[in-house]
Parts: structure tokens; C-alpha cells; sequence
């Protein structure tokens, strides 16, 4: 009995032990996950093609890049951010659960047609730990960026950034002129506030 009683003792331990790695190891993956991308952006930002396609890249090494062809999908490309990103079409944001960008079509079904183009994306979940806008923090005023829609590259420049309480919604107001606005929630774990990303439309002169 005494064995017995030892040996309980001794696996009792061993369970115990099992059980706080276990947490211990959860809650580092629940911290850590949501930084990695963090980390590792300038790894990839050094390995990846910031700007493949078309204009985009002329425009920002002056003209030594080799364009390639414009994508056949609808895209927005922004090479600060690392962000190549289908843009997808569907009556609420559950179509990107998956992935991608969402064109809110409020004011307009083209970029190309006059009006506030409004184009969202997740930032993180733990489903997609590397959601599409997850470094859309990077954007600062000056960068360019670019939509690919209908095979036809169209060229913006960033002419506002702005963090916004989640009940702003004038972000989202119309606009006579052709106007991008781009958001996600920040800061990174919750969905407190969204950062918001303003661009007008630019004509590309090699």
C-alpha cells in the first residue's frame, strides 16, 4: 500500500507537470502567433518582389524594373505592405473568412467609375495569423500602390493615414471624385479602432 501510495504521488506529479507545460505552451502560442508576421516582415520584405506588375514598379525603382503582365484577377498591390491580395466581390465580409480583400460596393461596382472605392481586409485572426492587411500599418503617405481590375493597372498614391474609432463610419462617405479607402482593425488584438488608409488616383509619366 505504501508503494501504492508513492506510486499515485509520483504519476499525480507527472500529470500535474503534463498539464502546466501544456499551458504554459498555450499561452505562449497565443502571444507569439500575432507577432510573427511582425518578425518576420524584414526577412520577407528583403526575398519578395514588392511590385511585379506593370507601372507600379517603374514608378518606384525609376524605371529599372521588368514589368510583368498585369494580373487576370481583380488585386490591390501594395508594396510597403507586402500586401498582393485578391480583391473579392460578396454582400458582406464573410466572403474573406478565407482570405483576400473586400470591395465594399456602397457607392460604386468599379475603381475605375468616380466615387469612394472602399476595399477592407482582416488584419489577423488565428485562422490567418498573416491576415491580408496585417501590415497595412506600414503605409505612410507618399507610397504608392495599385488595383488591378478588369486587366487594367490603376495607380494610387497614399494621401491620408488615420486610426478611427470602429463607429466612424464617415470614412465610408461618398465622394464626386475617384477616391480609394482602405481599412482594417487595429490595434493588432482587437477590433477597437480601425486604421485607415486614404489614396487618390495618379497618372504614371515614365
Amino acid at each position: 500500500m505504501v508503494m501504492s501510495g508513492r506510486m499515485f504521488r509520483v504519476s499525480h506529479r507527472a500529470v500535474n507537470n503534463l498539464i502546466s507545460v501544456v499551458v504554459i505552451g498555450f499561452a505562449i502560442y497565443i502571444v507569439a502567433i500575432p507577432l510573427l508576421p511582425t518578425i518576420t516582415y524584414a526577412y520577407k520584405s528583403k526575398r519578395t518582389d514588392p511590385s511585379p506588375y506593370g507601372s507600379l514598379g517603374n514608378s518606384i525603382d525609376g524605371g529599372s524594373s521588368q514589368a510583368k503582365p498585369v494580373p487576370t484577377d481583380n488585386r490591390i498591390v501594395i508594396p510597403s505592405a507586402l500586401i498582393d491580395q485578391p480583391i473579392l466581390s460578396g454582400s458582406s465580409l464573410s466572403v474573406i473568412d478565407d482570405g483576400g480583400s473586400w470591395m465594399k460596393t456602397l457607392w460604386t461596382n468599379s475603381p475605375k467609375d468616380p466615387g469612394n472605392t472602399i476595399i477592407l481586409g482582416h488584419r489577423f485572426t488565428y485562422e490567418q495569423p498573416e491576415g491580408a492587411f496585417y501590415h497595412l500599418n506600414r503605409v505612410v503617405v507618399g507610397d504608392m500602390l495599385a488595383i488591378y481590375w478588369e486587366k487594367e493597372e490603376l495607380l494610387y498614391v497614399v494621401t491620408e493615414v488615420k486610426t478611427v474609432p470602429a463607429t466612424e463610419i464617415a470614412v465610408e462617405d461618398n465622394t464626386a471624385d475617384r477616391k480609394l479607402t482602405l481599412y482594417t482593425c487595429t490595434p493588432l488584438f482587437t477590433a477597437k479602432d480601425r486604421l485607415v488608409i486614404i489614396a487618390e488616383p495618379v497618372v504614371y509619366v515614365p
